[in-house]
């Protein structure tokens, strides 16, 4: 039995700016297949949404207080190119009572957005990317869902927990400004170093560093730990940032703020 997608805020609560700043649109079959291949590493899941053109109501849920979206037969996306389904086919829909799922069933060329993560849940391969000529398949882990009225306004839209928990997880792990930039997360090194290490100069110098490498070509969001170790140089250790330049930049920038024979590992957030 299909269990209901969790629902977790109010429409007004929902509609913000900075989940929409968030969110990346698929357009195409392109946009889709890099999202897929992107799934297939670890980190940060992105949000994406895409419009389904093509969808039906199911009954009203007088239980739940629900008026669902009629899910037995997959999302047919992208003019056909693609199809999409809910991981574990929970049930979606909208909070509403009687005569409010009236008014919805009403709205004509209401379109519905399907806000949704690759490989959230951690749990096999999302997606089986086809050639142009078949149809891909994708197994959505629904963060929301909406309906958008012919004048851009969102009318109606549920949230699930997993979308509270990931905006949850971009608070907390924000990068301070715009921009290409980086910084040191210093509740991991000693506290004697916090001062110095969430300077604003280095902040500046870090910022520097990434955004000439990002003008290169390089990795936009990434991680960086670099080793302090009395009687030896300072290196890098662990670096996703795929740009040496940028490695040695950062260890310019970061080395006078640590003082001479400390052995400390100091970790490193980049973003664009």
């Amino acid at each position: 039995m299909r269990c209901l997608l969790a629902i977790v805020v109010s429409l007004a609560a929902l509609a913000t700016p900075a989940t929409s700043r968030a969110e990346s649109s698929i357009d195409n079959i392109g946009d889709l297949h890099g999202a897929c291949r992107e799934s297939a590493g670890s980190g940060t899941r992105k949000l994406y949404v895409v419009e389904v053109p093509r969808y039906q109501f199911a009954e009203y849920d007088r239980e739940r207080g629900m008026l669902l979206v009629d899910t037995r037969r997959n999302f047919r996306v992208l003019r056909g190119s693609a199809e999409i389904f809910p991981t574990g086919l929970e049930s979606i829909g909208f909070v509403a009572n009687r005569e409010r799922a009236r008014e919805l069933r009403t709205l004509n060329g209401a379109k519905l957005r399907l806000g949704f993560f690759l490989g959230y849940d951690g749990s096999g391969q999302p997606c089986v990317i086809r050639s142009a000529v078949a149809v891909t398949m994708v197994r959505a882990d629904v963060a929301f869902v909406e309906l958008v009225d012919d004048d851009g306004r969102v009318v109606a839209r549920e949230d699930s927990d997993r979308l509270r928990a990931w905006l949850d997880d971009q608070e907390r792990d924000a990068i301070p400004g715009e921009g290409p930039r980086g910084i040191v997360d210093v509740d991991d090194v000693p506290p004697a170093l916090h001062r110095a290490l969430g300077a604003a100069p280095l902040r500046a110098a870090l910022a520097e560093c990434h955004a000439a490498a990002v003008e290169r070509g390089a990795t936009e969001d990434g991680r960086m730990v670099l080793r302090f170790v009395p009687g030896e140089e300072p290196r890098v250790m662990i670096s996703s940032l795929s740009d040496r330049d940028e490695e040695a930049c950062v260890l310019r920038a970061v080395r006078p703020a640590v003082p001479s024979g400390s052995q400390v590992s100091i970790p490193l957030r980049f973003t664009r």
